[in-house]
């Protein structure tokens, strides 16, 4: 694998850090730090770093359009560095999956999940990779922005700091071994519970 863009989804701003719907930036943020990549770089519609992991130049990207308009900073990336879809990593967050679940999955729907809606629109594919990241989902469906805008509890935070603090080796496992074996290894029942 020559190149990867990994792009976390979530919400600018301080008052949505830590929440349910910023899984996508928490994990890049992570790799960030983990793989001591450079200081986020501002464009128009992303913030953006790049680096090497293994041989591969891997881009991490996270829009700042807001969520329901994640696809206008995608579309900006891809268009800016000539990426194809298939070359996208997208990860986030999942009301469909219990906490302590990922699935690492190629194209299909939106899911229900606005900033991938966003994505399809503006690329005008659902072609790209996905990570999606189980936050489980309240009772009440009348209650899901609340939710999805509230701060992971204390035991939700242990069990994404458990992927956060594994997201390294999923990324190098995706680059080394290709997205079949990652899939084989990582999509199993609440691997991470």
């Amino acid at each position: 694998m020559e190149r990867l863009g990994i792009i976390g989804l979530g919400n600018p701003g301080y008052e949505y850090a830590n929440t349910r719907h910023n899984v996508g930036f928490m994990v890049v943020d992570y790799l960030q730090n983990f793989y001591k990549f450079p200081s986020y770089q501002k464009t128009n519609f992303n913030l953006l770093t790049f680096g090497k992991i293994s041989n591969t130049k891997v881009y991490l990207v996270k829009p700042q359009t807001y969520m329901n308009l994640s696809g206008i900073g995608v579309k900006e990336f891809i268009e800016k560095f000539a990426f194809a879809p298939e070359e996208l990593l997208v990860i986030h967050d999942d009301l469909d999956l219990p906490i302590g679940t990922i699935r690492i999955k190629f194209n299909g729907k939106d899911g229900g999940h606005n900033g991938i809606k966003s994505i399809i629109k503006e690329i005008n594919t659902s072609n790209f990779y996905r990570l999606r990241i189980g936050i489980g989902k309240p009772q009440d469906k009348n209650q899901i922005v609340e939710y999805v805008l509230g701060k992971f509890n204390e035991d939700e935070l242990k069990t994404i700091e458990k992927i956060l603090q594994s997201s390294h080796q999923i990324i190098e496992t995706i680059i080394k071994e290709g997205w079949d074996k990652a899939q084989n290894l990582y999509n199993r029942k609440c691997l991470f519970c």
